[in-house]
């Protein structure tokens, strides 16, 4: 026997639940905020902001910046080698005894400004990549993967703090009032960060697969088309009047039910063109998974979404980018799934004239190491692979306001550490925040008797990279 039959009853509580539950933390959050005698609107820019909305493309696992964007040639010369004394450093656990290992992709000048960059991403870097703005010095001190992932979304290694998403939608709210303004399109293991000390409405809303085999995305809580949640909102606001509680219970189900009226439809991919499909590569074996997470990315990011988080967070080839082993397979099977979709999603932004205002950002928790680690004194089972490095990684922004065709910031020789113009994570978040308009000093939330805010005391814009 089903304990949960689906009753029109049970059907209407679970599918209201969720997303009225969002409408109903927006509606107490500007409730507390009016009643708080604080100054200014939680919804109003500081700026004028260069991008409106953000989409961060996350790889998850840690992208080689030695065999992608961050050119070594050394690496080449001195493949076999022990690291230099200089750069042995005893803070760093993994690979600071071990060998130096060449790139084993080929590398040339893209572009008319003749980047350096491997073939990984040849779609990428045809198309694109004299409009893309890098950064090669950005750097942590956060060697695992759970204490990075959090740093470089929350700020944070360990306490449970907002993600910039949540902190985005707290100083901006949203352009559609019919949707939430954070979705989080596959995230790892179907969850997204928590919202911390701010009001639930900031949190990211998952879009998932309901299973590996399946290539269709799943807004759970989402039920559509469901007759009985329009006589169920009737059936409260027959009871309610101004004064009675329900008043404020009837808006919030009044929101939810126009967020299942619209969601849907920007769900269905099948409504856009075939053209615009295949230029995803949806319908490829390789890249039809990532294909649609990007092509939904941009359907809510024309929808008025704020922020959107598309996570490349399945692979056949294992452990995502976390190639401690097999790096050339790894990383090539990986770049495959994604670099068809990137470049459609960046072409698509571009003709719908969506690209000047909208932030684009790609890139990983930390990078990768110029070397193996060592096994007792000797190279390990498979010397083609690299492991995690923090110390001095890149990742590239398009659009929103960003310098085209720039570099910004070098790491040393071997690519190892950030040595020239480094950014912390607190200043790349500085330096997102000022790009959507917002100055990250003043924007704070009080809680626990002090105000917070997502770079803390630290972080500084990195003014070189605005256009």
């Amino acid at each position: 026997m089903n304990p949960h039959p689906r009753t029109p009853a049970t059907l209407s509580r679970r599918s209201l639940m969720g997303l009225s539950g969002l409408a109903l933390a927006d509606l107490l959050t500007r409730q507390a905020w009016a009643a708080s005698g604080q100054a200014g609107d939680p919804a109003e820019p500081h700026f004028p902001a260069r991008a409106k909305r953000m989409i961060f493309i996350l790889l998850d696992g840690g992208l080689s910046q030695v065999d992608s964007y961050d050119y070594k040639p050394r690496l080449q010369d001195e493949h076999g080698r022990e690291l230099p004394a200089s750069i042995r450093q005893p803070k760093f656990t993994f690979a600071n005894r071990g060998r130096i290992i060449g790139s084993p992709f080929a590398w040339r000048q893209w572009g008319a400004n003749g980047t350096w960059a491997s073939d990984l991403f040849p779609e990428i870097n045809r198309r694109w990549i004299d409009k893309l703005c890098f950064i090669h010095s950005l750097h942590h001190e956060n060697e695992d993967h759970t204490t990075a992932m959090s740093f470089l979304n929350t700020g944070v290694p360990r306490e449970t703090r907002p993600a910039l998403g949540s902190w985005l939608t707290y100083g901006l709210g949203s352009d559609n009032g019919n949707l939430p303004a954070y979705i989080d399109i596959t995230p790892k293991d179907g969850r997204t960060f928590p919202t911390g000390f701010l009001p639930s409405i900031h949190g990211g809303v998952p879009i998932v697969r309901p299973d590996r085999a399946s290539r269709d995305l799943r807004w759970e809580n989402l039920q559509p088309g469901f007759d009985g949640q329009r006589a169920h909102l009737d059936f409260i606001s027959a009871l309610n009047n101004r004064r009675d509680p329900l008043q404020v219970e009837l808006r919030n189900r009044e929101l939810a039910f126009r967020m299942q009226s619209v969601a849907p439809g920007i769900m269905d991919l099948h409504r856009e063109s075939e053209s615009t499909r295949t230029q995803y590569g949806i319908g490829d074996e390789h890249t039809d998974e990532f294909g649609r997470t990007l092509l939904l990315a941009r359907r809510f990011a024309e929808a008025g979404v704020r922020y959107i988080t598309a996570t490349h967070s399945t692979s056949r080839y294992g452990n995502l980018w976390d190639q401690h082993a097999n790096l050339e397979k790894g990383h090539r099977g990986n770049a495959h799934a994604v670099d068809k979709p990137i470049a459609g999603l960046l072409h698509d932004l571009e003709a719908r004239g969506l690209l000047d205002d909208t932030l684009v950002l790609c890139g990983s928790e930390f990078g990768r190491t110029p070397s193996r680690e060592l096994f007792d004194g000797q190279m390990g089972r498979d010397d083609n692979g690299r492991d995690h490095n923090p110390h001095g990684f890149t990742m590239w922004m398009a659009g929103g306001g960003t310098q085209p065709g720039y570099h910004h910031g070098a790491t040393d020789d071997y690519g190892f550490y950030a040595t020239r113009d480094k950014v912390s994570i607190h200043d790349l978040h500085a330096t997102i925040l000022r790009l959507m308009g917002l100055d990250h000093e003043r924007l704070t939330y009080r809680h626990a008797g002090r105000d917070y805010r997502l770079t803390d005391v630290y972080g500084k814009v990195v003014q070189a990279i605005l256009r």
